[in-house]
């Protein structure tokens, strides 16, 4: 392949948070596009994220580049927010799990990644973190979010966590978050409130 020719191209799939094979079939032509993924990613170069979805940036997170509505959030998200001193996978939480990509565990970079499906009605309380790795925002549950979904999605390590996170969070965003799932008559909410409660000692 003639890499000068190419080489515009390439800097630019470089630069890029992720790009499409689409991307590369529609310049390099489909015999071509084919041979230079294969190679890139036998090199270790590019990094698969979802199918038919690649990036030079070497970091699991940006999975929810393709997914599109998600966000990284539960233990990975309070790893972030530094109320939690370890990270044993990176947790995605989004309404179209299932629909365009797999829920359910894969490897992303040598790492566990767990692509969690949430109803349409708990995608709200997210921000953007700046990743100095790779140099690109990334949507992250905000502290109060991540502390609700720890709660209402029963994540495994919540008493190592919630502690920290309690100590973090805005309490009245918490309960402004709170009455968002009430009023979308969120499954389990008054769950999610009562343990809540327990967490933040009485405040309510």
């Amino acid at each position: 392949m003639p890499r000068v020719k190419y080489r515009k191209f390439i800097e630019k799939l470089k630069a890029s948070s992720a790009f499409t094979y689409k991307e590369v079939e529609s310049v390099l032509g489909e015999k071509y596009a084919k041979f230079w993924v294969h190679k890139m990613l036998e090199k270790g170069e590019i990094v698969k994220l979802m199918k038919g979805w690649y990036t030079f940036k070497h970091s699991p997170y940006l999975i929810t580049v393709p997914l599109g509505k998600s966000y990284i959030g539960l233990g990975s998200a309070a790893f972030l927010h530094g109320a939690w001193n370890q990270i044993t996978s990176v947790c995605v939480l989004s309404p179209l799990a299932s629909l365009k990509v797999r829920s359910g565990v894969r490897e992303i970079c040598g790492m566990k990644v767990v692509i969690k499906k949430i109803p349409e009605r708990m995608y709200f309380g997210y921000t953007q973190i700046f990743l100095e790795e790779v140099e690109e925002w990334i949507r992250v549950s905000d502290k109060e979010k991540t502390l609700i979904d720890i709660v209402h999605y029963s994540y495994p390590f919540s008493d190592e966590i919630l502690p920290e996170l309690s100590e973090l969070a805005d309490f009245k965003k918490v309960r402004k978050y709170l009455k968002i799932m009430r009023e979308r008559n969120v499954r389990n909410w008054k769950r999610t409130l009562e343990t809540v409660k327990r967490v933040f000692e009485g405040k309510f």
